[in-house]
């Protein structure tokens, strides 16, 4: 199962691969923004503060996920249509 995700990938269009690999570089920045941002709760404990360094770090989780997950339906309806 794992080796065929690994091959999937492998295959895929290169402009596809790269846009999957500014959109993890994009949601890994996000991800660090938002742990600085929960390191300054540690000097200002301000709640608002630490939920937004949450919500910031789900953001980029999802959008992580959401990048790893379309890349090979897209490059799929690629192939299908030519």
């Amino acid at each position: 199962m794992i080796k065929f995700f690994i091959e999937n990938y492998k295959n895929l269009d290169k402009d596809i691969l790269h846009i999957l690999k500014i959109g993890i570089y994009f949601s890994f920045f996000i991800c660090i923004l938002s742990t600085i941002i929960l390191f300054t709760y540690l000097f200002y404990t301000f709640p608002y503060i630490y939920y937004l360094g949450i919500l910031i770090f789900s953001l980029g989780i999802n959008l992580l996920i959401s990048c790893i997950i379309s890349a090979p339906v897209i490059d799929s309806i690629k192939k299908q249509i030519q």
